[in-house]
């Protein structure tokens, strides 16, 4: 395993940029091209599985079961994509050390912990009095949702039937602009 080492800085503008990029999801654009540099990496890859298969457990419930959809295709497609490059490596850099903070305290990084073990990591940094760790734990989990959520064959069990405007025929007017003064 690397030893990956982050000052309080180096962490704090991390967790700083996971915040804004959660923030921003609605202004990204959602049909950006799959490159290269915003695919996952393997180890990206289980971590973020695992935080979908402990914060969305869907046992003995009527959600669908994210092992059934292409959560992580969506993640990589509809979200990291559209992100700006120095956000994305903010948000992947924040997974990174999440999990090597997770190595720290159980020896193990966070995508190979059991269930019990990734869903408490995850309540004490969403719990935590630092507000960094806070911020990389929910921030994290949001994007990892907002995939799950984004795939329209989710929203039946919830009685969602889509956007109204889609119902409605409203015309897609594109983003209002800023104001000017």
């Amino acid at each position: 395993m690397k030893n990956t080492m982050m000052n309080r800085r180096a962490f704090i503008k991390t967790v700083s940029v996971i915040t804004a990029a959660v923030a921003s999801i609605p202004s990204i654009s959602m049909a950006r091209l799959l490159t290269d540099s915003s695919k996952l990496t393997d180890e990206e890859t289980l971590i973020f599985t695992k935080i979908l298969a402990v914060s969305l457990p869907t046992q003995d419930s009527t959600l669908v079961d994210p092992n059934t959809l292409p959560v992580i295709p969506t993640l990589e497609g509809a979200l990291l994509a559209g992100m700006e490059p120095h956000i994305r490596q903010g948000v992947r850099g924040g997974a990174l050390y999440m999990s090597n903070e997770a190595a720290v305290k159980y020896g193990k990084p966070f995508h190979v912990l059991d269930d019990a073990q990734a869903t408490q990591f995850l309540d004490e940094w969403g719990d935590s009095d630092a507000v960094p760790q806070r911020a990389l734990a929910m921030g994290l989990k949001k994007l990892v949702l907002l995939a799950y959520w984004a795939i329209p064959s989710t929203w039946e069990p919830i009685g969602y039937d889509g956007p109204v405007s889609d119902k409605w025929g409203i015309p897609k007017l594109g983003n209002t602009p800023e104001p000017q003064s």
